[in-house]
């Protein structure tokens, strides 16, 4: 088929060569010739570019089809991601209400017991101000006590030795030796 067509095709172009070169022929005739040369040059592309343009053009649609399916798929993916990412969001701003919420209630509770720590030591001070009071108020009275009966008996010492003379001294020592005396002889 092939070797028929190249054969036709190579007559049409010489008889056509011919034909010009005797200088003869009407416009008409040109035409003719002009039209089956296209025909021809048409059949020609045609036989040989047909299976390397179907070929470039079914690879050309399915790549399309499959940059189109890559794409929905990519899309379907691009929603989903979004929705999830959108929940995540969700949960997140669920779980930072609760995380403040929590906070809150921390510091409130912490506050609680700070405050109740600083009672607490508030009147543990003073529970150790009025005993160390206690304590010095015990002292300061017996330092007292001390310095009233060291005074008392510098006082009396004193008293006593303006009272006391000889004779006095010696009346004392008649009476202690008597009494001394009278216990021996009771014994």
């Amino acid at each position: 088929m092939f070797r028929l067509f190249t054969i036709i095709l190579f007559v049409s172009f010489w008889s056509s060569t011919l034909y010009a070169a005797e200088g003869g022929g009407s416009q008409l005739m040109d035409f003719i010739w002009k039209v089956v040369n296209v025909v021809v040059l048409a059949a020609i592309i045609y036989k040989f570019a047909k299976k390397p343009v179907a070929a470039f053009l079914g690879s050309s649609a399915e790549s399309a089809k499959k940059v189109l399916d890559d794409a929905r798929k990519a899309e379907v993916k691009i929603t989903a991601d979004l929705s999830e990412m959108r929940s995540k969001i969700s949960g997140l701003e669920k779980e930072t209400l609760e995380m403040v919420e929590s906070a809150k209630k921390d510091a409130k509770d912490a506050k609680a017991r700070i405050v109740k720590e600083g009672k607490l030591e508030i009147q543990r001070m003073k529970q150790q101000a009025s005993f160390a009071l206690k304590q010095e108020q015990r002292k300061a009275e017996d330092d007292l006590r001390r310095w009233i009966a060291d005074e008392s008996v510098k006082l009396a010492e004193g008293t006593l030795k303006k009272e006391m003379n000889q004779n006095e001294q010696k009346k004392l020592v008649k009476n202690f030796v008597d009494q001394l005396n009278q216990s021996e002889g009771a014994t």
